[in-house]
């Protein structure tokens, strides 16, 4: 019996048994409120800042992998004032989730929570009038999967 066709057998169970790439699956994940999270002060951060927040934070354990527990929040405070710009929820280097306002306003314009260092899901008020009003869903490899309007 010619070498290849020994192993034929062989490398046909090692071709069935071998993982499968995962299918891209949306998160099933909603924002708890349209109304987008006020920015928290650099005075919030420390200590419990999770409790006061804990809405926006439900179900991201699961999109992210990380649990809640091991988030630690940072960030940037807008020049002249002590309410945050944009705070980072990290674990370790990687962030997890991020909250930004980009017009100063005191409420976040933008949500990305991350999965293993790429943004998956985004909450966006583009009106900028404090409620969300978009929610884009991305693939692993970082492609638009689905947006839907909130």
């Amino acid at each position: 019996m010619p070498r290849a066709l020994r192993f034929a057998p062989f490398a046909l169970a090692l071709a069935l048994c071998a993982p499968r790439p995962a299918r891209a699956q949306a998160p099933d994940w909603r924002p708890p409120s349209k109304q987008m999270p006020a920015m928290p002060r650099a005075s919030d951060l420390r200590g419990n800042w999770l409790a006061p927040l804990g809405a926006w934070f439900r179900g991201i354990d699961g999109i992210s992998g990380v649990p809640n527990s091991s988030l630690r929040a940072g960030g940037e405070t807008r020049s002249g004032s002590d309410v945050m710009q944009v705070v980072r929820f990290t674990n370790g280097p990687l962030p997890v989730v991020v909250w930004s306002d980009r017009n100063g306003d005191g409420r976040a314009d933008m949500i990305d929570i991350y999965r293993r260092g790429g943004v998956i899901i985004q909450v966006i008020d583009p009106d900028y009038n404090g409620s969300a009003d978009v929610m884009r869903i991305y693939n692993a490899d970082g492609s638009l999967l689905r947006q839907d309007n909130l």
